[in-house]
């Protein structure tokens, strides 16, 4: 049915990754190192569950990333911890931003485009980072958190085909025209893509990816450089 005079086309939605793509690190891995070094003593509870951790990796990155994550908080005030996420992304991610990803993403606001951050971090380290650059709130989904057995665990690891559910389930998002990943992981958002930007991709992931690509679907490759005077 032909678009009726006048009518404003939909604007084009815009995925970009985070973790190695907008930022250098995985963040929360940074962020937790930064974390235990203010308090020595998570340092104890981190070697403790350093075993099973590894042995929970074989069945899940995401039920491992939760032991780690709940050895570095059992015991800590939610609060706390929340403060301690947003000061870091003020203070310290601003040192590992790349810069051109974040002039493709300011480009992408300019010309009034739709720009979501699908990430597996934190949600708080995103827009806390945002924030410190000055960016207007744009949707986030990402990692979510929960209270188990005093500490906090991952309810949902947010990669893959995760990334896909939670952008409907969160934004009713279920079309994008343009993703910005630097990860094989990530290849549910690129199939349904016209448009690919690779950030600094290994070689595996970027004949990977061009294996992938159905015709028409354009893919080039950024190799940005963090901005360490930021």
């Amino acid at each position: 049915m032909p678009e009726a005079p006048g009518a404003a086309a939909a604007p084009a939605v815009v995925v970009f990754d985070f973790d190695g793509t907008l930022v250098d690190r995985d963040s929360v891995i940074d962020f937790a190192l930064h974390y235990c070094a203010r308090r020595p003593a998570r340092w104890l509870a981190l070697l403790a569950v350093l075993p099973l951790a590894a042995l929970m990796r074989l069945r899940s990155v995401g039920a491992a990333a939760s032991v780690l994550l709940w050895a570095i908080t059992v015991g800590a005030s939610t609060r706390r911890f929340v403060v301690a996420l947003r000061r870091y992304a003020r203070l310290k991610l601003p040192h590992h931003a790349h810069e051109a990803i974040f002039a493709e993403l300011t480009r992408h606001v300019q010309a009034g485009d739709c720009v979501v951050i699908a990430t597996g971090t934190l949600p708080a380290l995103v827009r806390g980072l945002l924030g410190a650059r000055s960016y207007e709130r744009l949707p986030v989904v990402g990692s979510r958190l929960r209270r188990k057995w005093g500490g906090l665990v991952a309810e949902t690891h947010c990669i893959g085909r995760v990334k896909v559910r939670e952008l409907e389930r969160r934004f009713g998002i279920v079309s994008w025209t343009s993703v910005y990943t630097d990860s094989f992981a990530d290849r549910s958002l690129m199939s349904r893509a016209s448009d690919i930007t690779l950030v600094s991709p290994s070689p595996r992931t970027l004949s990977r990816t061009q294996r992938l690509l159905g015709e028409g679907v354009a893919l080039r490759v950024l190799e940005p450089r963090p901005d360490r005077h930021a």
